[in-house]
């Protein structure tokens, strides 16, 4: 098939930028965390340096990337890189060539180890790991790591006056009523609310004895989520005016993500989490959006209690699991 013309580069021109942006938002692989606008989030919350890798076949785009690189001391690139939830193709059948391209010029940018996790599910999950494994990649997956299953929830089949009605999602129209009657309300996040976020999710860091991230992390959460909904939005849960619980959902295309939440540590009559996520729902149906990915659950074998917690809420609206393929780590 012949070499693949290939682009790396911290800034893309701006032909390069708009091939990036419509590959990545209409491929079959494609996820929210390999945008570029994503980049900002990603380089906040750790020390990592990005760049953008391209590849095209006679004009044509068929592969790309988002690659975070670690920094130390804010200057000084190491040689390890990850592609979270790349690299994108718009068809597994793709993947063997771009990791050739994507692998030659990780070896010239002095990379000596690639972590990466392309986005699929299904049987395409098998041929993409298979593939991996013959271009010399090593599953990594760990419990703590990316997640590599969810829960899914079928907006199709929800009605956009009342998503709520129905058996389908019966035991969260009750856990709604039970907020309300709590006097508990929920609505679109603006930027004043980052700050009870902030607070929230900093005091569940540091239980779980983890440091906090820089204060521009917030900040880049704020602008990716709440300067364009496109990208997605945040909801929150108040009660007696204080903002108990906070989250953010991510939309690429047809799909809609719950990225992150945090809730209060104060003990209440009702999930906190219940409204915020009953927002996200109905938002998402209204705005046409097909399909809802609840976000990691377990993989068998992990016992982590608050992981399994999480994961029973989350099968309160939704039992419809689905494996991605795992992340995979190749050594130069």
């Amino acid at each position: 098939m012949g070499r693949l013309d290939t682009v790396w580069s911290s800034k893309l021109s701006a032909t390069d930028g708009e091939a990036y942006d419509s590959f990545v938002a209409t491929a079959g692989g494609g996820h929210y965390s390999q945008t570029r606008p994503w980049a900002n989030v990603a380089t906040a919350a750790k020390p990592f340096v990005h760049s953008y890798f391209l590849a095209r076949r006679n004009g044509r785009v068929v592969g790309a990337a988002l690659i975070l690189r670690t920094q130390a001391f804010g200057v000084m690139a190491l040689p390890f890189a990850q592609i979270e939830r790349g690299p994108v193709c718009d068809d597994p059948a793709q993947l063997p060539d771009v990791l050739k391209a994507l692998l030659y010029q990780a070896r010239h940018h002095g990379i000596l180890r690639l972590s990466v996790m392309p986005y699929w599910a299904g049987e395409a999950k098998l041929q993409v790991e298979r593939i991996l494994g013959q271009n010399g990649f090593v599953d990594r997956q760990t419990f703590g790591g990316r997640h590599a299953r969810s829960l899914r929830l079928d907006l199709s089949a929800l009605s956009v006056d009342d998503p709520f009605a129905g058996s389908t999602l019966s035991r969260i129209r009750h856990e709604i009523r039970r907020a309300e009657r709590a006097g508990a309300t929920a609505r679109r996040g603006q930027k004043p609310d980052l700050n009870a976020f902030r607070e929230m999710h900093e005091q569940l860091l540091r239980l779980e004895g983890k440091q906090p991230p820089a204060a521009a992390w917030y900040e880049a959460l704020a602008e990716h989520f709440l300067s364009c909904e496109e990208r997605g939005a945040m909801f929150v849960c108040e009660h007696q005016g204080n903002v108990v619980a906070a989250v953010f959902v991510a939309r690429h295309g047809a799909l809609a993500t719950y990225v992150m939440g945090a809730s209060s540590g104060q003990e209440l009559r009702f999930p906190k989490m219940i409204l915020p996520m009953a927002a996200t729902i109905t938002w998402a149906k209204a705005n046409g959006v097909e399909c809802l990915d609840l976000g990691g659950i377990p993989m068998e074998g992990d016992v982590d209690a608050k992981r399994a917690s999480i994961a029973d809420f989350k099968r309160s609206i939704s039992r419809t699991e689905v494996a991605f393929v795992h992340e995979h780590v190749r050594w130069f």
